[in-house]
């Protein structure tokens, strides 16, 4: 059975409320008890501030793709009329997305939504309904109180009865207690087959605490309470009662009333505080006896319950009365109205009162402010009935009635249609009216194009290879996204079809690199440079390397992630930060905002473990708070030149040059040249080596860097240039693997890499190698490479010195068994480190792990 759950109830304002806290807990409780069915959500994207929240608190019970959003074009406030036609297409596109999935059963969590927001929820406004759905059902407060909620708000009064039309449409009701249960067959003359009561419960984290004396009144301190309170739960809304219960307190006898105040917990907007002061100043109450938390989180909500004197729930209308178990479960002596569900919550009538009487509540909280022998009999009885209340219990029933509902549907269709939503969704859309403008129109098509997707599709491996596809910059990272682009191409990672992606600076969103890619194969064009189609359980890579893209697509990148595209970056270094010496202060800025970007995102990979421990310590030390699902992964590169999409071509004095390297000792360097790769202490070094007699060969192989103009002019009109100073500029990799088996050592003397790929390619070809002596080449090159410390030309030319004498004595450090991938092994321990999450190379930051959540009354 595939069940798909409507989240809205977590993403409204209800989400800080009763209804988000249970939404929450019997989502996790139904997919902790699930079994063998299949549970999807279903999220509307115009929370977007909600969407990685609830990723998070499920990503322990579910995969990221089991996570669907739907879209639709803002709709607007119900009571406005010109958002009615809006709010129509609205409905029709996320029950046409509802569709799409392939449900056995809908169940929304939350059928009241939407009346001051742009939560949609409907049944039945699609056509003709065949996919049962089901409904968890809170109360119906407002039918019974007609004279509070409707007569002072007609239009609130219109939406409520609307969404009510739409609740009888349900097939199953859920409901969260005895009480609502009863309500329901009669509200809606529903038979009790229909109507199944699976109760509630409260979190594991609402327990006792052993709290010492010291950090109790420093947690009280906190909120101002200074002396012995009975904690409230309560909103403005009149059935919450608190005016009554705020003038029983004024009745109290003065030694209690002064030695007591009033705790009152509630998300209370600015006007609701005035509000609820202001009834207090009406029912007699003096300044200081009344306290108001506002929002507080769950943490401190526990501990409250822990540190009270009393709680009181004095609300005489209730689905069921959540507060009151949960202050029960820890331990609390909690009172409540003798009114709907309370009672069977509280299980004992003693600990009850007429919530209509402010004579009852005030004798109840005196008789139990003062009998130590029924506060006793109180606290044993509140946890004794906290644990018949089950979480487990409540998921099981809740499965066992939608199995029997799926079962016994008669008008369950055979066989699935997948043209079918969509071509509902166009139907019905047409028929609504006024026609939407051509802005509009734009806007509904892009949102039918962004939810209503097959829901059994091929995953995309999204590669951005923004550089690389449009300028081809030939740096090492381009030759890596080259060499990786082309293995992944030729072995697609097992359920992924690999599309090569590309953006620029100045318009939003990615584009398939079709033109690039079928140059690259040699292939005929297989399309033109569309923009990018994306689904949840897609995988978005940065492969190559593009701070300025990458900033600029930010939002585009965070839309695909609250989509359910998986995004990771590629991080080759972090030099500009770790080393900021070596680059202009410019270059520093832009990169450190593009480490902040990509902290938002859902992982990183490095190119080797020394870069990700960099990483992972820049974070920690510039606390950069990360997403809880962040994940860090590391794979070594290839270096067999001749699958990395080499360059061919040979210059006329090719030979000579070998043949010139070929008589002495010769030492290469291979890299782009900048500040902080060490040429300039390797040319003073190797001048230092000629002056004293050392005949012996320097090679440098790569283009001219930023910031390098005074060695280059030097290089250039260096007196050894040609003779025993060779710089190749921009040479094919045809003529690098020639270089390279000229060579007699390889020199690293780079002050900071990301990984080192010369020491690899070294290696395959038996060279030698110097390098200095930082993590990286540590990791890379281990015992198979000779090191030196210092950055003066003396301790560089020494190293080289000590290393010709070990070398014409047979006795130099040998890099033959250094071991070395391919690139197609590279590429393969990439995607284990992208998409295997149980991989022990991308292990979570020990913060990200699943534990026990702990209480902290500290601020």
């Amino acid at each position: 059975m595939r069940i798909i759950i409507d989240m809205q109830g977590m993403q409204t304002a209800s989400r800080v409320r009763g209804i988000g806290r249970y939404t929450h807990a019997f989502v996790r409780a139904l997919l902790e008890n699930k079994g063998d069915h299949e549970v999807l959500l279903a999220l509307n994207g115009l929370f977007p501030e909600t969407i990685d929240s609830i990723r998070a608190a499920f990503r322990d019970l579910l995969p990221r793709e089991n996570i669907r959003v739907w879209y639709a074009p803002e709709p607007g406030h119900w009571d406005d009329p010109a958002s009615a036609a809006r709010r129509e297409r609205a409905k029709i596109i996320r029950e046409a997305f509802l569709a799409s999935l392939r449900p056995d059963i809908v169940h929304n969590t939350s059928l009241f939504e939407g009346f001051n927001d742009n939560a949609i929820v409907s049944i039945g406004a699609l056509g003709k309904k065949s996919i049962p759905t089901s409904v968890t059902l809170y109360d119906f407060i407002p039918l019974h109180h007609p004279e509070r909620f409707f007569s002072p708000n007609p239009t609130y009064k219109k939406w409520y009865l609307n969404q009510l039309e739409h609740l009888k449409k349900a097939d199953l009701f859920l409901a969260i207690s005895k009480a609502s249960t009863r309500d329901a067959i009669e509200t809606l003359r529903r038979n009790a087959l229909e109507v199944i009561n699976v109760s509630t419960a409260c979190s594991d984290l609402f327990r006792p605490l052993d709290i010492d004396t010291a950090e109790k009144a420093k947690f009280l301190l906190r909120f101002g309470i200074s002396k012995p309170f009975i904690l409230v739960s309560g909103t403005v809304e009149p059935h919450k009662n608190t005016y009554n219960f705020f003038s029983a307190f004024a009745r109290l006898p003065t030694e209690i009333r002064r030695s007591h105040c009033i705790v009152l917990v509630g998300n209370f907007m600015e006007e609701h505080q005035v509000m609820q002061r202001r009834w207090a100043r009406d029912a007699g109450l003096d300044d200081g006896e009344l306290i108001l938390t506002g929002y507080i989180s769950d943490q401190d909500l526990v501990a409250l319950y822990n540190t009270c004197t009393l709680m009181a729930f004095p609300s005489y209308d209730e689905g069921f009365g959540l507060p009151v178990l949960e202050a029960m479960s820890c331990g609390a002596i909690a009172i409540g109205a003798n009114a709907t569900s309370i009672p069977e919550v509280v299980g004992i009538p003693d600990a009850l009162f007429d919530p209509h009487d402010e004579t009852s509540i005030a004798n109840k909280l005196v008789e139990v402010l003062t009998n130590e022998s029924l506060r006793a009999e109180l606290r044993e009885n509140g946890l004794a009935q906290a644990r018949n209340f089950s979480w487990a219990e409540t998921a099981q029933r809740s499965i066992r009635a939608m199995e029997f509902l799926v079962k016994n549907r008669e008008d369950r269709p055979r066989h699935f249609d997948h043209a079918a939503p969509l071509k509902s969704c166009i139907e019905q859309l047409a028929e609504i009216r006024p026609m939407p403008d051509e802005l509009e129109s734009t806007k509904i098509s892009s949102c039918i194009a962004r939810s209503i997707v097959p829901y059994e599709h091929e995953r995309q491996l999204l590669l951005d290879i923004s550089e690389l596809a449009q300028r081809d910059a030939r740096t090492g990272c381009q030759r890596v996204t080259r060499s990786i682009l082309l293995e992944l191409l030729k072995n697609p990672p097992d359920g992924f079809r690999v599309e090569p992606v590309f953006a620029n600076v100045d318009k939003s969103g990615y584009f398939y690199a079709n033109s690039f890619t079928s140059k690259l194969l040699e292939e005929n064009p297989k399309g033109s440079d569309s923009a990018i189609d994306f689904a949840a359980g897609d995988v978005f890579f940065g492969l190559d390397f593009q701070a300025s893209i990458v900033l600029a697509q930010r939002d585009f990148l965070l839309a695909l992630r609250r989509h359910g595209v998986d995004v990771r970056i590629l991080v080759y270094d972090i030099l500009s930060v770790t080393h900021s010496q070596f680059f202009w202060p410019a270059q520093a800025t832009v990169f450190q905002h593009w480490l902040e970007t990509i902290s938002l995102f859902d992982g990183v990979v490095g190119i080797s473990k020394a870069t990700i421990d960099e990483l992972r310590t820049w974070y920690d030390q510039n606390s950069i708070k990360l997403p809880p699902d962040f994940r860090f992964g590391w794979a070594h590169l290839g270096a067999d030149i001749e699958n990395s999409a080499p360059t061919y071509g040979l210059p006329e004095n090719a030979g000579k040059i070998v043949a010139q390297l070929a008589q002495r000792p010769t030492f290469l360097m291979v890299s782009t040249i900048e500040p902080r790769k060490g040429y300039a202490q390797a040319l003073a070094a190797f001048e230092e080596l000629w002056a004293r007699g050392s005949d012996v060969n320097l090679v440098i192989v790569g283009k001219q860097g930023w910031n390098v103009d005074a060695l280059v002019h030097k290089l250039r009109t260096h007196p050894e240039l040609n003779s025993r100073l060779f710089w190749l500029e921009g040479i094919s990799d045809e003529y690098l693997e020639k270089i390279y088996g000229a060579a007699s050592c390889l020199i690293a003397a780079s002050e900071g890499e990301g990984f080192g790929l010369p020491l690899i390619e070294a290696a395959r070809h038996k060279l030698p190698i110097l390098a200095r002596d930082i993590p990286v080449f540590r990791e890379v090159a281990g015992a198979h490479a000779a090191y030196f410390d210092g950055s003066t030309p003396a301790a560089l030319a020494n190293a080289v010195q000590n290393w010709l004498s070990a070398y014409q004595n047979g006795q130099h450090t040998r890099s033959d068994d250094m071991p070395w991938i391919t690139w197609k092994e590279s590429a393969e321990q990439m995607m284990t480190a992208l998409l295997d999450r149980s991989d022990a190379q991308s292990p979570l930051h020990s913060d990200d792990l699943p534990r026990e959540r702990s209480i902290s009354l500290s601020a």
